[in-house]
C-alpha cells in the first residue's frame, strides 16, 4: 500500500546567519574610535525628541515611563485661539467651531458688518448680533442695501427679465469655454470644431460637452457653474417666491421696521465706524456676490432672482416706458427732497443727525462699476436732504467720503451741480476729512451708456482746505484739463496715494507723457511735499472691447512711482502720449480683484 510513497530527502541544515550579518555589519574588532567619530554620533536626547512621540518604550529607562503627553489645539487658551484665528477667513472660523464643543464656546465668529434691508433674513441677523453680549461689540460697519424689489404682475413679465439676466451670465460661461477650447494642447480637430451652440440646451442647461470642458478646467468658478447649472429652480417656482418677497418688502417698508432697525443699531453698536450705502447686493448675472448676506444665504439654492436697477440706472434692452422715469425723475428742478429711489440715503441721514455714535467717521456710497449714484439734483439747488448733508458733516468727524453721483440729465444751467458752488460748501464743512474719492460719473467707461461727457474743474468742486489736508485722493470717470490737474495735485502736500481713474486729459499737449513728466519734475524740486504713490487705470478702448473683456482696464501702479522717484523709464510713450509703452502696466478686472495679469504689448 505504500509502493507509490515518494521519501523526499531532508533539508539540509544551514546555520542560520546572525542579526548583525543580515544587517550588513561586518565584525572587526576596533581598539580604538577617532575622537572626530565619536563626535558625530547623535545625543539620545536629540533622538528622543525626533521619535520619542512615536515609539515611547524605545526610550524608556529603568521603568519604562509613559511617552509624552499629546497636545492638540483644544489645550490652547482662548487667548492665543482668537490670535490664531485672526489669520483665517470666515469660512474656516465656521468650520473650526463645528469641530468641537469646547471651540465652539472659545472662537468667536469674525462678524464686523451688518446688513440692513426691508426683508426678514437681513433684520432678524441684525436683531440676534444686536442682543449677542460679545458679537454687538464686534461690529464696525452697517451696509444699507438699497436696491429694492419690483414688481413683475405676471410670469411673462418676470420670465422676461430673468431670461435677459441669464443670457448675460451665459456670456461670461462663453468666455470660459471659449478659452478653454483654444486653450488645450489637444490637436485634434474636434476640440476647434465646437461652436457655442453645443454648450448650452435651448432652455439654458449646459450640455455634456460644456460640463467636460469646465470639469477639465477644475478650478472653483467651473465647479460652481455645473452646481449652479444643476441646482436651477424652474421659472415658475422663482416666480412664487419673488412675490412672498416682493410683498413682504412692501409691508416692512410701509411700517418703516427698517428704519428703526438702523436707528437702534446706530446706539447700540460701540465700536461701529463706517456707514456704507450701496445697491450692489442684487447683481444676478454675477457669479459670486459683492456682499455675503443674510438674506442671499436664506434663498434656496437655484432661485433665479431678476436683477434690480436701483437709482435710476440703465437697464440694458430696456422697454420704451422704463427709461422714462429716470429721465423724468433726474431732469426736475427746484426740488425740495431726492426722489423716493434714493430713500436710503434720506433715511440715513436724517438717522445720523440724530445719533450720539461719534465714532462714526466714514460715510461710503458704493455703487459698483455701474454709471449710478446720488442724484446730481442734491448739490443742484437747495433741498432739505443737501442741508440734513451739511449738518451731517458738521455733526460728525468724518475722515473718509466716498461720493459717487448720477450726473445722468444734470444740465449745465445755474441749477446744476457745476454752477451752484453746493458741493464745495459741503465739502467745506467736512473738516476732519482725510480720504476722499470721487466719482460724478463725467465720463463714460467702455460698457456704460447714457453719461453726459463733462469737464472737472477743481476749483468749482473742492476746497482749498481740504486739499492740504488729504491723504488719499480717488478721482474717477471725468475730463481734466491737464494744467488744473496738475496744480490740484500739487496742492496736496500731504498725500500720501492718489488713484486716476479714467481720466480724459486735456489741453494743447493733453498728454500722459508730458503730463507725469512736468509731475516728476516738481516733486524733485519740491522736498518739503509728501511723495505719494500713483494709480493709472484706463478701461479698454473700443477696438480692444469685446463681449468678455468690457469690464477690463490698464493699470500702471509701481511703473509710475519707479519713474516719478527712481529715474526709472516712462511707461508712457512720447509720440501718441496717451498710450501705454511696451511690457508697461497689468490687465486687471473691475469685476475679479484677484485678476491681475501682466501686460506683454
Amino acid at each position: 500500500m505504500f509502493s507509490n510513497l515518494q521519501i523526499r530527502p531532508a533539508k539540509p541544515h544551514r546555520r542560520r546567519p546572525s542579526m548583525a550579518a543580515r544587517a550588513g555589519i561586518s565584525k572587526r574588532r576596533i581598539s580604538i574610535v577617532p575622537v572626530s567619530t565619536s563626535n558625530n554620533v547623535p545625543a539620545l536626547s536629540f533622538m528622543e525628541g525626533l521619535f520619542g512621540e512615536e515609539f515611547p518604550e524605545a526610550f524608556a529607562s529603568g521603568e519604562l515611563r509613559p511617552g509624552k503627553s499629546k497636545k492638540s489645539i483644544l489645550d490652547l487658551p482662548a487667548e492665543l485661539l482668537t490670535v490664531i484665528c485672526d489669520y483665517m477667513s470666515k469660512v474656516d472660523i465656521k468650520r473650526l467651531r463645528l469641530t468641537s464643543k469646547k471651540l465652539a464656546l472659545n472662537v468667536d465668529l469674525r462678524i464686523d458688518r451688518v446688513y440692513i434691508s426691508p426683508n426678514r433674513a437681513n433684520l432678524g441677523s441684525l436683531q440676534r448680533i444686536l442682543q449677542h453680549p460679545r458679537y454687538r461689540n464686534r461690529v464696525h460697519e452697517i451696509v444699507w442695501d438699497d436696491a429694492q424689489l419690483q414688481e413683475y404682475p405676471t410670469l411673462d413679465s418676470f420670465r422676461n427679465v430673468v431670461d435677459m439676466d441669464e443670457r448675460r451670465m451665459r456670456t461670461v460661461v462663453e468666455s470660459r469655454l471659449d478659452e478653454s477650447i483654444w486653450g488645450c494642447d489637444d490637436d485634434s480637430p474636434d476640440y476647434h470644431s465646437l461652436e457655442l451652440d453645443d454648450f448650452f440646451t435651448n432652455d439654458g442647461r449646459l450640455t455634456e460637452v460644456a460640463k467636460g470642458l469646465l470639469l477639465r478646467d477644475n478650478d472653483q468658478f467651473s465647479r460652481d457653474i455645473i452646481a449652479r447649472n444643476a441646482t436651477t429652480m424652474s421659472t415658475e417656482d422663482s416666480y412664487l417666491l419673488y412675490q412672498r418677497l416682493y410683498q413682504e418688502e412692501q409691508d416692512i417698508i410701509k411700517r418703516q421696521v427698517d428704519v428703526a432697525a438702523l436707528q437702534r443699531a446706530l446706539g447700540d453698536f460701540p465700536s461701529l465706524r463706517r456707514i456704507t450705502l450701496t445697491s450692489e447686493v442684487w447683481r444676478p448675472w454675477n457669479l459670486y456676490p459683492n456682499y455675503d448676506t443674510p438674506f442671499y444665504r436664506s434663498l434656496p439654492p437655484g432661485f433665479r432672482k431678476p436683477s434690480v436697477f436701483p437709482w435710476t440706472g440703465y437697464r440694458p434692452q430696456a422697454t420704451i416706458a422704463q427709461p422714462a422715469h429716470p429721465h423724468k425723475i433726474l431732469s426736475e428742478r427746484g426740488m425740495d427732497s431726492l426722489a423716493s429711489d434714493w430713500r436710503g440715503y434720506s433715511i440715513i441721514v436724517a438717522a445720523l443727525l440724530n445719533t450720539s455714535n461719534s465714532q462714526i467717521d466714514e460715510f461710503i456710497i458704493d455703487a459698483g462699476n455701474e454709471s449710478i449714484g446720488i442724484s446730481h439734483q442734491l448739490f443742484a439747488s437747495p433741498n432739505s436732504d443737501y442741508s440734513n448733508t451739511v449738518r451731517m458733516f458738521r455733526h460728525l468727524h468724518l475722515k473718509r467720503l466716498k461720493l459717487v453721483i448720477n450726473s445722468q440729465s444734470s444740465g449745465s444751467g445755474p441749477d446744476s451741480i457745476h454752477s451752484s458752488g453746493l458741493l464745495k460748501r459741503a465739502l467745506h464743512e467736512a473738516r476732519h476729512l482725510e480720504h476722499f474719492e470721487f466719482d460724478p460719473h463725467w465720463r463714460a467707461r467702455s460698457h456704460q451708456y447714457g453719461v453726459r461727457a463733462s469737464f472737472f474743474d477743481p476749483m468749482h468742486f473742492l476746497p482749498e482746505n481740504l486739499l492740504s489736508r488729504l491723504r488719499t485722493f480717488a478721482l474717477r470717470n471725468v475730463q481734466v484739463e491737464e494744467n488744473k490737474l496738475q496744480y490740484m495735485l500739487e496742492d496736496m502736500v500731504s498725500v500720501e496715494q492718489v488713484t486716476l481713474d479714467n481720466i480724459g486729459l486735456t489741453g494743447d499737449e493733453g498728454s500722459w507723457f508730458h503730463f507725469f513728466n512736468r509731475l516728476k519734475l516738481y516733486y524733485a524740486t519740491s522736498p518739503m511735499v509728501s511723495r505719494p504713490n500713483f494709480e493709472w487705470k484706463k478701461p479698454f478702448e473700443d477696438e480692444d472691447d469685446d463681449n468678455f473683456n468690457y469690464k477690463r482696464c490698464y493699470l500702471v501702479d509701481g511703473q509710475l512711482v519707479a519713474f516719478l522717484y527712481e529715474n526709472a523709464d516712462c511707461p508712457f510713450e512720447y509720440e501718441g502720449g496717451q498710450q501705454l509703452g511696451f511690457n508697461m502696466g497689468w490687465v486687471v478686472d473691475d469685476w475679479d480683484k484677484s485678476y491681475r495679469v501682466k501686460r506683454i504689448w
